[in-house]
């Protein structure tokens, strides 16, 4: 019998660094991250981290939201458009969420990254060393040019990551939030810029994974 990452080569990527392991999101796992997120993830002292309401839904319905959104991800990706979706582990214990994704990868060799960290995980250096890592993975596997990132301007903790990773700000622009007025500051990181970890970073299920989004070696 075939096993998911036979079927579906993104769910056989996995990045080491450390005590902190990036492995691809899968169903089996749905259930326990989203409780985790359930518990919570916005700061008291930041601004609400996310353009949409998903982490303000009453239990039930963020469960519902997030397996449909997590289904649509999966289901959606093609070479010309696709999003990773990974879990965030520190010492085998689940703490969090990394995404990376791209558009026209082949072509702009340009990634995009987002995360969260259940409350609880914060405050204690792993949203630099997972962003640290999956950005190792963008510019060591994937051959990119360019990361990039944004955050909202009252969200001062995920600017700090960007900028202790490497990142430079090129832009700054209104958005909306919630249906409110926001700004939104805009990252960007070339792989002279990047700050590496301390300690290696070792990858698996690349090549798979490299020939699904077209990357002809």
């Amino acid at each position: 019998m075939r096993t998911w990452s036979e079927i579906y080569p993104p769910f056989g990527v996995a990045i080491r660094c450390g005590d902190v392991e990036l492995s691809a999101l899968t169903p089996d796992v749905v259930p326990e991250l989203v409780e985790l997120a359930i518990a919570g993830t916005v700061r008291p002292d930041t601004g609400y981290p996310f353009v949409t309401n998903w982490a303000l839904l009453p239990p039930a319905e963020l469960r519902l939201s997030a397996a449909q959104f997590y289904f649509d991800t999966w289901g959606s990706a093609r070479p010309e458009s696709w999003q990773l979706l990974m879990v965030v582990r520190r010492g085998g214990q689940l703490v969090g969420c990394q995404d990376l994704r791209a558009t026209q990868f082949p072509t702009t060799r340009i990634v995009h990254t987002g995360s969260w960290l259940g409350l609880a995980h914060q405050g204690r250096g792993t949203g630099t060393v997972m962003r640290q890592m999956v950005c190792a993975f963008a510019f060591d596997v994937l051959g990119a040019t360019q990361c990039r990132t944004e955050a909202f301007l009252d969200n001062p903790v995920s600017q700090r990551v960007s900028e202790k990773v490497g990142y430079e700000r090129f832009d700054q622009r209104p958005v909306e939030r919630l249906g409110e007025p926001a700004e939104e500051v805009y990252f960007r990181m070339t792989a002279e810029q990047f700050n590496r970890p301390t300690e290696p970073v070792t990858f698996a299920g690349v090549v798979a994974f490299r020939h699904f989004i077209d990357l002809v070696d």
